[in-house]
């Protein structure tokens, strides 16, 4: 049987696990990161979740940075981004278009260039534990089944994979019912002329999301576009399954020709079900198809565009959510508390897309931390979690999954992985006052 072994094992490429693997290299731990696909980013690639969003809070302040700051740079050096964009749909002050073709590459640099292994094509099933501690991980690749040792581990699988085969306690989707956000297959269109859209948002403002920036549509191309109501419903009403979405939502992307689509929604879908995964992808594909046409039929800018591609994999807004040493609640998040062990800032609404229904709420929240605790799940000593499944109430989780949250937590993980076992020390005795200065050190935004 094969064996793999390292000091610190990072589970899942997406880009909370990419980050928290060079974090931990660039300190100079041994580290190995395995993927169960082909290539880094997970959303961002597999999901073509785009652009990327927020890197800034209310008061324009890049409040992530470091790391996620250094990849968008690269990005807008390569010409594979235009950087940071001004939201035209009025939700957050910044976006982020990019390449994700582009994306793959730099990411498996970064970790190349700091010395991760890297592992792709393997899927972690089980964990064994003994005395509090994860000690092995049991997986499965082209190989067939092995085992991969480490003294330090970090679940980056977006659904807490790590943590729930390792017993530790976790939480799922809403109560009393565990439903969770719906699902989404994301798409991508070309030959699209943003500027008939530009205008028809001028022309027609009540047919747009109410925080719209016509403004800034003065005198630029729409860089996000909510609405398009009417249209909406006539294409929906001609489907012969209605999609429970109430208007179109899509962003220019890293081209001016490029748009990404999000305006699929399928219900019900559970993350950590191979059967659900699988309903919602044969779903999400022919909403895909039948959206496109009809945004080719009847959206201005849209009459010579055509359907570039899917997204690889079903886009997951929700999934379990670990209960750590500390659980971020919506009191925290309102009042723009800061803590000790803050290990990052965030500052994206809180944006929870409706279980059962077609609507959704969104809220403005204040800038606020991520405390290291709510990274800890309780019941394993050599465990950090990082991603949309740290330890928040539901509400919270509704701020903290985006990609660029997501980023500063994998960066804030993989330093203390790497400071935690280049010290002998537990992860739980972690001296977060020296977390912190590390981090600043490395150019995260703390408050």
């Amino acid at each position: 049987m094969k064996r793999y072994k390292a000091g610190i094992v990072v589970v899942g490429g997406g880009p909370a696990g990419s980050l928290a693997a060079i974090a931990a290299a660039r300190m100079g731990a041994d580290v190995l990161l395995v993927e169960q696909y082909g290539c880094l980013g997970g959303m961002s690639t597999m999901g073509c979740v785009n652009p990327w969003m927020t890197f800034h809070d209310g008061q324009d302040r890049q409040v992530i940075a470091g790391f996620a700051g250094e990849i968008a740079d690269r990005l807008k050096e390569l010409g594979a981004s235009p950087g940071h964009l001004i939201d035209t749909i009025g939700e957050v002050t910044s976006i982020t278009p990019f390449d994700p073709e582009v994306l793959k590459v730099v990411l498996a640099d970064l970790c190349l260039e700091a010395g991760v292994k890297i592992l792709y094509h393997t899927f972690v099933f089980d964990t064994v534990v003994s005395g509090g501690r994860g000690t092995i991980l049991i997986a499965a690749n082209k190989g067939g089944e092995c085992r991969i040792e480490g003294d330090i581990f970090v679940d980056c699988t977006g659904d807490a994979d790590i943590a729930t085969r390792s017993g530790c306690p976790v939480e799922t989707g809403r109560q009393p019912d565990g439903l969770m956000q719906p699902a989404t297959m994301n798409f991508t269109m070309a030959n699209v002329d943003f500027e008939p859209v530009r205008r028809y948002m001028l022309e027609q403002p009540g047919e747009f999301h109410a925080k719209t920036r016509f403004d800034t549509l003065a005198s630029q191309l729409p860089s996000g576009v909510s609405g398009f109501y009417t249209i909406w419903n006539r294409l929906n009403g001609e489907l012969q399954t209605p999609v429970p979405r109430d208007r179109f939502l899509f962003f220019r992307g890293y081209r001016q020709d490029i748009a990404t689509v999000n305006t699929s929604r399928i219900p019900g879908i559970d993350s950590t079900s191979a059967e659900d995964l699988t309903r919602g992808e044969l779903v999400g594909r022919r909403q895909a198809m039948d959206i496109s046409r009809g945004m080719i039929q009847y959206l201005p800018g849209f009459e010579n565009a055509f359907l570039l591609g899917t997204a690889p994999v079903i886009g997951i807004r929700e999934s379990r959510r670990i209960v750590g040493e500390y659980v971020l609640d919506r009191q925290d998040i309102l009042s723009g508390r800061s803590f000790e062990d803050d290990v990052m800032a965030n500052a994206y609404t809180v944006d929870i897309h409706g279980a059962d229904d077609k609507g959704s709420v969104q809220y403005a929240v204040p800038t606020y931390g991520i405390p290291y605790r709510s990274l800890l799940p309780q019941g394993i000593e050599n465990l950090i979690v990082a991603g949309r499944s740290i330890s928040t109430s539901r509400e919270v989780q509704g701020s903290i999954r985006t990609t660029p949250s997501c980023m500063a937590m994998g960066q804030a993980a993989g330093t203390a992985a790497a400071m935690a076992c280049i010290r002998g020390n537990g992860v739980k005795e972690l001296d977060t006052a020296m977390l912190r200065e590390q981090l600043a050190r490395d150019g995260a935004f703390l408050l």
